[in-house]
């Protein structure tokens, strides 16, 4: 009984996602996040507050192989996050039924929207939730690369930071230490 009431739960949620993507509301705000081609990790920290039916979109361009991670932290139990690309109802991570924090290895090229909301028991009474989502981006680290080339963990080889990579060393062997 409850697996079903959670499948009809997760069904409701993903149908007003759709209503909510083909409509134009008059109380959504909507906001891009400008994602550097060269940076390997990019994070960004959003403060805000939400209203009633408001929605608010955060939207991203994103690479495929990409990890997007979202930490959400509303003062209001009823608020959540949805991450969907942009344009298609069908959310990749649905907050009412995952919780609080997201990530997500993105499957193709393309824009993505971190959609906040209030669930409509909220809602409907017209509550307020004040909130702060810790956004980032990793890139995907590089093709073949040993991991002991990668000390800090950002997914880039640690010499290309510092200018001193040899390109005639084989980067998927391990690191030899001096």
């Amino acid at each position: 009984m409850k697996l079903l009431l959670l499948i009809g739960f997760c069904f409701s949620v993903a149908k007003s996602s759709l209503v909510f993507a083909e409509q134009n509301l008059p109380n959504s705000r909507h906001y891009e996040l400008l994602a550097s081609d060269i940076a390997v990790q990019q994070s960004w920290q959003v403060k805000d507050a939400i209203k009633g039916y408001e929605l608010l979109e955060y939207q991203i361009n994103l690479n495929k192989g990409t990890t997007l991670k979202v930490d959400f932290a509303p003062s209001n139990s009823s608020s959540y996050f949805n991450i969907l690309p942009k344009g298609n109802p069908t959310a990749l991570f649905v907050g009412p039924a995952k919780g609080d924090h997201a990530e997500i290895k993105i499957p193709d090229n393309g824009d993505y929207v971190i959609r906040v909301f209030l669930m409509r028991n909220a809602a409907r009474r017209d509550e307020q939730s004040e909130f702060t989502a810790d956004i980032s981006v990793v890139k995907s680290t590089l093709k073949g690369m040993h991991p002991s080339w990668d000390v800090d963990g950002d997914g880039a080889n640690d010499c290309e930071k510092d200018g001193s990579c040899d390109h005639t060393v084989d980067y998927s062997l391990p690191r030899k230490l001096n």
